[in-house]
């Protein structure tokens, strides 16, 4: 059977590694980002210059999905960044995808489209879906929010298929710790690398899904994923090992 061939954006950040290690033998992986890297087959572009990914795009083979990734990782980045990187940025890798006949993107979206929701948490008394009105916390979560317009826009009037993911907390070490919250958002390596094979291999037209791991008293429903993607999350935070206090604390997570 033909390997998908898949072209990661920003696949040298923590997802982008992760995936390019662990999803390589079931996809012929391709990637862009600032720092290339020859014995992965990630070239230099910056996905903010539409020439640069273009450039990369003639010099491959016929893609079949993009794994669209790039941005400015901060919750905290400031307006020009998230304007540059995250929304312009986005608007290249779906205008070059029409250009080159790409037929479906998997954007990464964030949880912190409808984070302002958490300050409302005593009032909160079920899981968030992805069919509640957004409610950004940062212009990193407009940028994110902005990119799912964005995705059904080119499926509506271009055809290009979307599957949207509101990634929870992918963490270096895999460990969310005891942070009350953190193992509530928690998505491990290995459902991460399920739920990207199930999105990239999906014929959707377009569709929006939280992904974190079947965690206990999560904020957020995955039922959607469950039975749209056929989801079957692997790991639950509270029954992972924890160390350290037990705290609220948040970390800087990728999503």
């Amino acid at each position: 059977m033909t390997k998908q061939r898949v072209l990661i954006t920003g696949a040298g950040g923590l997802i982008g590694r992760i995936l390019g290690d662990g999803l390589a033998n079931e996809f012929e992986l391709y990637g862009v980002d600032l720092e290339p890297c020859a014995e992965r087959k990630v070239f230099r572009a910056d996905v903010a210059e539409l020439e640069e990914l273009l450039q990369v795009l003639h010099r491959l083979p016929s893609i079949d999905r993009i794994l669209h990734l790039a941005a400015d990782p901060r919750v905290d980045a400031p307006w020009d960044s998230v304007l540059r990187n995250n929304i312009v940025g986005t608007r290249n890798v779906y205008e070059a995808a029409r250009q080159f006949g790409i037929p479906g993107i998997v954007f990464a979206s964030s949880n912190h489209v409808t984070g302002a929701y958490e300050r409302r948490l005593p009032q909160w008394s079920s899981p968030l879906r992805s069919s509640d009105p957004i409610a950004p916390d940062s212009y990193y979560g407009v940028g994110k929010a902005f990119g799912e317009a964005l995705a059904r826009f080119f499926w509506e009037v271009h055809g290009v298929r979307s599957i949207c993911l509101r990634i929870g907390a992918v963490l270096p070490d895999d460990d969310p710790g005891r942070s009350v919250r953190l193992r509530k958002i928690w998505l491990s390596h290995r459902d991460l690398m399920q739920l990207v094979r199930l999105s990239l291999r999906a014929e959707l037209e377009f569709g929006i899904f939280y992904g974190i791991s079947d965690n206990r008293d999560a904020l957020w429903d995955i039922t959607e994923a469950r039975r749209q993607l056929g989801y079957q999350p692997q790991d639950d935070a509270s029954t992972r090992r924890a160390s350290g206090p037990i705290g609220n604390e948040d970390v800087t997570a990728s999503k």
